[in-house]
């Protein structure tokens, strides 16, 4: 056997040399562009940074990452605070997040692509496409009635469906979806049948209620496209966007880069979900196309810039610019003929396929669209000046933070006329 006498300097150099290799290899740095180069603030941008930095020193929030492109330009990236608390580990451009219903616009997409290709007409029925939805049962009144309207595909992409969560004014409809064993389905298929003998809130068309409608346009992905909808979104979507650490499970050689799930509690921070016990690292059978993607904010900005380009990523079509349009038309209109309000979450004013839009308010804060997630993940897309925001935490409950209408404010507040 042979033996060498190193040099301690040289095994220093060389040894931080492959390390630091390593490390650039993992987070390669961002390329940022000076705000005031395509009209924004840097000053104004920083006193945002300084007033999120804050929620962490105070413990109200583990870490927050803020991002926001301009002119195909990243021209803010901010990360503070803890991916772990418990372990110390810092967030960085390569955390994982989970999107919850931020994966709805994402799907959303992938629907239209099947649009586009002639698949489906929006006023379709849905029992055209999957026959477990033609006989359907709605509350009218306070009575649970044989519904006189079919569902259309168009409903499941705006939420006009009749779908929910369970979680509305109606006790008995709640206990119904409680006791379903919905969440129990291994995949679309028997969500979708479970979904079926489930009465609808109301008489589709005929009112806005958020719920799991996209999952069963991520359903009727997969029957359209013969697909997975792991599958499709993988080769349809998150290949061409180059998203490459967007996923329904977790590789095993990323779980280190997840962040922690936190809950607040008696004003305190506790976990609610640790990075190695939880349903994105197990395997994955049930395609939750309302909720279950992970995801970095470098990848979900992609989606936005594709988004802002009118459906193109770099040399990539995605969507048809009609098509986008399309997505972004403000469709509960023809339902002002049944209801003169809609419950709309706090700053949204209307809604189009699979984004709240900025419907016919012309203030400064409605000419975005876009859409959030349950722990504060949040983003908007603002086309009048061609930028787009990304906001990504870890905490439920988050409203009583405020960081959502905060954020848009900060955004434009920077914006130099």
């Amino acid at each position: 056997m042979k033996h060498y006498n190193l040099n301690p300097l040289l095994f220093s150099i060389t040894l931080f040399l492959i390390v630091s290799s390593v490390l650039s290899a993992q987070i390669a740095p961002l390329n940022i562009t000076k705000p005031e180069l395509v009209g924004l603030s840097s000053d104004s941008l920083e006193v945002m940074d300084t007033y999120f930095h804050k929620l962490v020193d105070n413990k109200e929030i583990a870490g927050i990452q803020t991002a926001i492109i301009k002119d195909n330009k990243l021209i803010h990236f901010n990360t503070y605070g803890y991916a772990n608390i418990e372990t110390e580990q810092e967030l960085n451009s390569e955390s994982i997040f989970r999107l919850f219903s931020m994966t709805k616009p994402i799907v959303s997409v992938a629907l239209m692509q099947l649009y586009e290709d002639g698949k489906f007409k929006l006023n379709d029925p849905l029992y055209k496409y999957l026959p477990m939805f033609k006989t359907m049962y709605a509350y009218t009144d306070g009575e649970k009635k044989l519904a006189k309207r079919t569902i259309r595909v168009i409903d499941i992409l705006r939420h006009t469906s009749g779908f929910g969560y369970g979680r509305g004014e109606n006790q008995e409809l709640n206990e119904l979806y409680r006791n379903s064993g919905l969440w129990e389905a291994t995949n679309n298929k028997d969500f979708a049948e479970i979904l079926s003998k489930l009465p609808l809130t109301f008489e589709p068309g005929t009112d806005w209620h958020y719920g799991v409608s996209t999952n069963i346009c991520g359903y009727l992905v997969e029957v359209l496209s013969g697909k997975s909808l792991d599958i499709y979104l993988k080769d349809c979507i998150l290949k061409p966007l180059e998203m490459n650490d967007t996923h329904f499970q977790l590789p095993k050689e990323k779980i280190n880069r997840f962040t922690v799930g936190y809950r607040w509690t008696d004003e305190a921070l506790t976990v609610s979900e640790t990075v190695e016990d939880n349903r994105y690292v197990q395997d994955v059978t049930l395609f939750n196309g309302g909720g279950g993607l992970v995801s970095t904010t470098v990848d979900y900005l992609k989606f936005c810039q594709m988004l802002l380009n009118k459906g193109k990523y770099k040399d990539k079509r995605i969507l048809k610019e009609e098509t986008i349009a399309l997505l972004f038309k403000d469709h509960l209109q023809e339902l002002k003929q049944y209801q003169d309000r809609f419950r709309l979450p706090p700053g949204e004013s209307s809604f189009g396929l699979g984004f709240a839009i900025k419907g016919e308010y012309r203030e400064p804060l409605q000419k975005v669209f876009g859409w959030g997630g349950a722990v504060g993940t949040y983003f908007k897309i603002d086309t009048e000046h061609n930028l787009a925001y990304v906001l990504m935490i870890q905490l439920s409950p988050y409203r009583q933070l405020g960081l959502r209408q905060l954020f848009q404010d900060y955004v434009n507040s920077a914006i130099i006329d």
